[in-house]
């Protein structure tokens, strides 16, 4: 059994909903323009529907409107078609624009980290009087051409989900939601793992080189350059590498007297280091 594409999820969507003949009339009118390839300058156009529940309903369209059409198995073709190709007009934009979209739009997959949606047509100047209008409410499409089509598309995923909420692709559009989502919070998550990993690899580092430099002062009997209390951190810090400056100072203060702050003791870090460096 074939997987249902996240194209076809959406435009079964939207072509199963109840609607009235102003409202079919417009799909048409909409799907027609996307979809159709003319034939010279007369009023005869052929649609290709591979989609058989898509194909159905637009049949069904057909009779309801009372238009005449031929059917093979995968299109229809429409002798004298009256609506001008070329003048956007419609009473509802949802449905002209669902209409658009499916007779000629695609998405990416859902699962893709890749988006784009894009609607195509044979006839440039029909594609560009329908993109001018979405255009108007700002969702930025841009139109190339691709072998002997027009393409029309939009990448950015906040875009492409205002997209399916104005043409009532409701389902769908939470689904994107959803998705969009889920992928943040595994951005957030992995982008906290990621500075976690980075300041514990940071922190490690650190704790060897100053365990190197305290080895080195006890080895060459320098300690003499130090007071007895930073000997008595020094030694801590050897015994316990992973702990911080704050919980140091907290040792220090409740097990030898010595009350110092993690600014303090950081002091007596650097203090080490350009030891560490003179005698090395």
């Amino acid at each position: 059994m074939n997987k249902t594409s996240f194209s076809a999820f959406i435009k079964e969507e939207i072509i199963t909903y109840n609607m009235k003949k102003s409202e079919i009339e417009d799909f048409l009118n909409g799907f027609i323009l996307a979809n159709s390839i003319t034939k010279d300058e007369t009023e005869y156009l052929k649609l290709t529907i591979k989609n058989p529940l898509i194909f159905n309903y637009v049949v069904s369209f057909l009779k309801k409107l009372k238009i005449q059409y031929q059917k093979s198995k995968i299109t229809i073709t429409i002798d004298d078609y009256k609506q001008d190709l070329y003048k956007i007009s419609y009473s509802s934009p949802q449905h002209f624009f669902a209409g658009v979209f499916c007779g000629s739009g695609n998405i990416m997959d859902k699962n893709s980290t890749s988006y784009h949606l894009e609607i195509s047509s044979h006839n440039l100047e029909a594609l560009s009087l329908c993109i001018n209008k979405l255009n108007e409410y700002d969702f930025n499409f841009q139109i190339i051409q691709r072998k002997n089509k027009w393409i029309a598309y939009i990448k950015k995923l906040d875009k492409i989900a205002d997209f399916l909420a104005a043409i009532g692709a409701k389902k769908s559009y939470f689904e994107l939601q959803d998705i969009k989502i889920n992928r943040d919070l595994d951005n957030s998550i992995n982008r906290i793992n990621n500075i976690d990993f980075s300041n514990l690899t940071k922190s490690v580092k650190s704790s060897l080189n100053y365990s190197k430099m305290i080895n080195f002062v006890l080895e060459n009997n320098i300690e003499h350059l130090f007071s007895a209390e930073q000997l008595i951190f020094f030694d801590l810090k050897l015994n316990y590498p992973e702990s911080s400056l704050q919980d140091l100072s907290l040792i220090l203060s409740e097990n030898h007297n010595i009350f110092i702050s993690k600014s303090g003791l950081n002091h007596w870090l650097i203090k080490l280091k350009q030891v560490y460096k003179m005698y090395k």
